[in-house]
């Protein structure tokens, strides 16, 4: 069994992200990004947050759903501008497990999966525009039925519908019988595209280090 160990190391912040150097802005960008979606993936796991899930456990899972389509595209513009620091693509060449590859790898990825990941952010996860809630309203299937728990307070009060309606406004435009299958291509496009991107930032911080040589 692989035993896993983990170490707690204080760094100099400045130091490892001086402000004058726009690599190191990117990755700083890059490193609350990943800390960011690292939470997203987690709460879209399938076991109980019971803090988290007084409304549903399917409201959790999509909200941090909705909150991971956001971050990827910023995972993209970071990558992006990183690509054009070129004397750091060319140190990555030289690491001993050169990245430069992998960063176009990942980017050619983002690039990819751009066009959903951008109609899901415009559409339910940074924007809710008026007009899909209303496309969603029109076609949603009327045999639907959704939960309203109601109570005294705000903690008992939930709206556990909301569900069917984030549901019906990302696939307002898939035909129902197909919407399952559309659902579960999204899921696996972000997830799979979540992961490469959790890697890929991980190995580029350790590159980072060792070209700027930071002191770990």
């Amino acid at each position: 069994m692989r035993t896993i160990r983990t170490r707690i190391i204080p760094i100099p912040v400045k130091t490892w992200f001086p402000s004058n150097n726009p690599v190191a802005v990117v990755m700083a960008r890059l490193c609350v990004l990943r800390e960011d979606l690292y939470l997203e993936l987690k709460g879209m796991i399938d076991k109980p947050i019971a803090a988290l899930d007084e409304c549903s456990s399917q409201s959790r899972e999509i909200y941090f759903f909705r909150n991971s389509v956001r971050t990827l595209l910023e995972i993209r513009s970071a990558v992006e501008t990183l690509k054009q620091k070129k004397s750091f693509m060319l140190a990555l060449t030289k690491q001993p497990y050169p990245l430069n590859g992998a960063v176009n790898k990942l980017a050619k990825a983002l690039n990819e999966a751009h066009g959903i990941v951008k109609k899901l952010r415009n559409e339910v996860a940074g924007h809710l525009p008026q007009k899909a809630i209303e496309e969603a309203l029109h076609v949603i299937d009327p045999a639907t039925r959704g939960l309203l728990q109601i109570g005294d307070t705000a903690k008992e009060i939930h709206y556990k519908f909301i569900v069917e309606i984030l549901g019906a406004t990302m696939l307002r435009h898939v035909p129902y019988k197909d919407a399952e299958r559309e659902w579960q291509k999204i899921l696996k496009t972000t997830i799979e595209l979540s992961f490469d991107a959790l890697r890929a930032i991980d190995r580029l911080l350790a590159s980072y280090s060792r070209i700027y040589k930071l002191n770990v």
